[in-house]
Formats: structure tokens, sequence, C-alpha cells
């Protein structure tokens, strides 16, 4: 067994072993790496302008819920028995809240119970951080360099991108999950067409990725859903006739983890709202407040000095108390009162406001985190970067939705999987009222879809011969019939609200 001498043991020969691993890296691995040194440096700016910025929103229920986990883990570590009334009040609260980030924040909470919001923003900038990492080199591995560095590069020096990181929302981590499972899904899916089987344990990682990004964000339960949907369908088609039935077998391991995870938050939350809650029950009110007539949420107008959200929830509480029955039922028939003149017209007027939410001022929430006693301002930063980025990244959305090709059987399955992503994530604006924080979930997929843009260029470039028959007419039809229905519901909605 080999020992190291002193000289390679101290200072110097550490500092030529990782020249040596240096030099060893390609070009696009060095390129990578710089990369991600300044998403690192474009998260220390923006940190140092928010760090002692106020809490926002969400947030606030996020922090509350991290401390009540950290107080349940030290209760069952002391042996004494859990404060349930705190977990009901903290970490289920209205059931609004999907509690991912509180799970991110209990270790914290766990080590510092008193931790104050500038250290909480710096733990969650470096959680943020190295999940990027993890995702960036997951899809290195996956589809290769260029959408690795393309997602550093769009969102990962995006200002506003980067305040997202050090907030306690759950959109950031949520879409970068999300791309870890469509990386998932491709390497299933290689492995169905170069084996014609693919294993369980495959399929478990795959459910792991799905429900870690409905814990982050209960909104994209619906591009999950449809992600394994394309990904079983297309799994069968690759698959022998004779292994059809391991494909099964994998796809139901992915939705025994799913549910399995899922459970301890679906039992919770329904039993202590006295109702079937599978994730949030926050729907009936959002829709109220997005598409129906606030003024009569309440049967009538709201109690005053609260806001949209909790009028209407202190309201279903007290009737539920007073009916005996669960406030989640009277929130429906709350929802429904409010909605009763709701017409297609008045929907689709209401869907384009909440796109117009969606997409205008990108960087508007870097000005509600900034700090008035920070070294500098922050903002001004954020709205430059941020606007000369995500417009072109949002024409790049568009022509993904439009595009099709036959080319190759990655670029192929690459596109089909990120127009079902977008679409998706886009159905935002028609169940909930639009924001400019949202966007942050899809941007990491309009990065990779820059990236297969380019390659799709190269492709045609290189005149590679059209795949036709099995997975990839498949695969054609799939891109044509995604981006037809993308079209039809935007042509639909103009149309009506005109």
């Amino acid at each position: 067994m080999s020992t190291l001498t002193g000289s390679e043991a101290g200072p110097d020969g550490v500092r030529e072993r990782l020249r040596a691993r240096w030099d060893g890296l390609g070009r696009p691995a060095r390129i990578l790496v710089w990369l991600f040194v300044g998403t690192l440096v474009m998260r220390l700016v923006t940190y140092v302008g928010i760090a002692g910025g106020p809490l926002v929103g969400d947030e606030a229920f996020y922090l509350d819920s991290g401390r009540a986990l950290s107080n349940l883990l030290r209760d069952l570590v002391s042996l004494d028995g859990p404060n349930t009334a705190e977990l009901e009040r903290h970490v289920v609260g209205s059931g609004w809240f999907m509690p991912g980030m509180s799970v991110v924040l209990t270790p914290l909470y766990l080590l510092v119970p008193a931790a104050p919001l500038a250290l909480v923003r710096a733990y969650l900038a470096l959680f943020s951080a190295l999940l990027l990492l993890l995702t960036a080199l997951k899809v290195r591995r996956t589809l290769g360099n260029g959408p690795a560095g393309a997602m550093l590069v769009f969102p990962g020096l995006v200002p506003t991108y980067s305040v997202f990181g050090a907030a306690a929302w759950g959109d950031t981590s949520a879409g970068l999950l999300v791309v870890l499972m469509l990386c998932q899904a491709i390497d299933m899916l290689r492995a169905a067409r170069d084996h014609g089987r693919i294993s369980w344990r495959d399929g478990v990682k795959l459910g792991l990725f799905a429900i870690v990004a409905v814990y982050f964000r209960s909104s994209v339960s619906l591009l999950v859903v449809g992600m394994l949907g394309i990904t079983f369908v297309t799994s069968l088609v690759l698959a022998r006739r004779s292994d059809r039935g391991r494909v099964v077998t994998t796809y139901v391991a992915a939705g025994l983890v799913f549910l399995a995870i899922l459970a301890p938050w679906s039992l919770a939350a329904s039993t202590s709202l006295d109702g079937r809650v599978l994730t949030t029950v926050s729907v009936p009110t959002v829709r109220a407040n997005a598409f129906g007539d606030r003024d009569t949420i309440c049967f009538g107008e709201c109690d005053p000095g609260s806001s949209i959200w909790f009028s209407p929830l202190r309201y279903s509480r007290e009737q539920g108390r007073a009916a005996g029955v669960s406030e989640t039922v009277v929130a429906d028939e709350m929802s429904a009162y409010a909605r009763r003149h709701v017409t297609a017209e008045s929907y689709a007027r209401d869907v384009g406001i909440n796109s117009g939410r969606y997409f205008g001022q990108p960087a508007r929430f870097a000005t509600l985190l900034r700090w008035d006693g920070a070294p500098y301002d922050v903002v001004p930063l954020a709205e430059v970067l941020t606007l000369g980025t995500f417009y072109p990244a949002c024409l790049v959305m568009l022509v993904l939705l439009g595009a099709a090709t036959r080319r190759t059987f990655d670029s192929q399955l690459t596109l089909v999987l990120l127009k079902v992503g977008i679409i998706g994530l886009m159905a935002q604006p028609f169940v909930h009222i639009g924001g400019p924080r949202y966007w942050t979930t899809m941007a990491p997929m309009l990065g990779i879809g820059a990236a297969l843009l380019w390659t799709m260029r190269r492709e045609r470039r290189a005149d590679l011969p059209q795949r036709r028959g099995g997975v990839a007419t498949w695969l054609f039809v799939a891109q044509i019939a995604l981006g037809a229905f993308a079209l039809a519901v935007v042509a639909t909605m103009g149309v009506l609200a005109i």
C-alpha cells in the first residue's frame, strides 16, 4: 500500500494534483466549471442585496413550518410526545402549502433554533446552488455539455433567479426537480430502446423525482402526470412484447414510491382539515379570486382588514364550525357562488390578464426583497439582466412549442418531454392568478430547450436522415399533437376574449 510523501501531502502536492485534474478536463468541462463559478458569484452579489430584506408572502409560513418540524425531531429524539397542535397550526395550516421547503429548512433550525433571517437566506442560497450543481451534472451526463451549460447561463446567471434561490419559495427547486425527472425519463427510454427493458429501480428514481417536485410546488402536478404518461406510453412502444410486463412493473414501482411519500402529508392534512386532501386545498379560493366576483366570495363581502386570501379562509372556517362540516366543503361552495356568473368570454379575458401578469415584470420579486441597508441596490442589475434574458427565453418557448423533428431519437424525445413540461406549467394562468415569480419553475427547461434548438439546427445542416416507423412516428405525432393543442388553446382563448 503506497503512502504519500511529505511533498505530495503538503500544500504544493495538493496544488499539483488539482492542477493535474484541471489539465485533464476538456475545454467544454472547463467552461462548465467557470459557468458554475459565475452562478456562485451571482448568488453572492444578489445575497448581499437582499440579506436584510423582509419576508414576503408565503415565506413566513415556510419558516414557521420548518421550526415546527425541527421541534418534532427534537421531541422524537428526547422521547417526548410530538406537539400535534403546533404541527397542525404551522405545518398543515390551511392546507395551502406543500411542506417541501419546510423540510429543507428543518436541519438549519435543528442546529440554530433562533436562526436570523440573514442566515436563513444564506442557507437557502447554498442549498439552491448545490441543487443547481447536481442538476447540471445530471443534465451533462444525460444530454451533454451544451444543455448543461445553457441551463447554467439561463437561468443560472439571471439575478432574479438567484434572488429566488435565497428565498423560502419552492418554485426554483421544483423546476430543478422537474429537470432531474426529465433526465431520468430520457435515461429510462434509452435503456428501453437499447435493451428492450428497464429496471424497476429506474422506476423508483422516476417516482422519487416526481413526488419531491410536487412537495416543493403542487402546481407541477399536471406536468408530472403528463411526463409520466408520455414516458410510460413510449416505454411500451419501445419494449418487446415479452418485456411489456416488466415495463408495467417499473411504472407501478414509480407510482408506489410517489404515493408512499405523498401519503404522510395527505393523511395529516386530511385529518387536520377533516376533508379529503391530496396535495393542497387552495384551488377553490384561488379560482374564486382569479375568475369570480371577489365582492361575493363570502356569499357577500368578506370582512375588511385582511387579504383576498385570508378573509375567505377565516369565513370558511367559521361557517364550517357552525355547520359541523369541513372548511374545505364551505370553500368549494363559496368558490362556486363567486363564479356563478362566469362565462366563457369572461374566463378567457381573465386568462389573458393572468398571462400578462405571468410574463410581465419578470424582475419584480427582486424589488420586494431589496434591503435598504445593503451596500448597493441589486434591483437595477436584476432588471437589466433579467429583462435581457427572460424575453428571449420566452421566444425559445414559443419556438419549442411549434418545433418538430424526425432526425434523432434523443432530439425527438427531449422535444416531446419539454413540450409536455411547458404546457403543464403554462396551465397556471388558467387556474390561478398570474404572477412574475412562476417563470422560475419553467426557466431551467427553457435553457435546455435553447440548446436543443441549436442541436436540431445542426442536425438539419448535417442532413441527417429522418427516422420513420415505430417509436419515431409516435414521437413525431406527439410533437405535432402537443404543438397543435397549445396553438388551439391560445387561439380559442384569443377569439373568446375579443
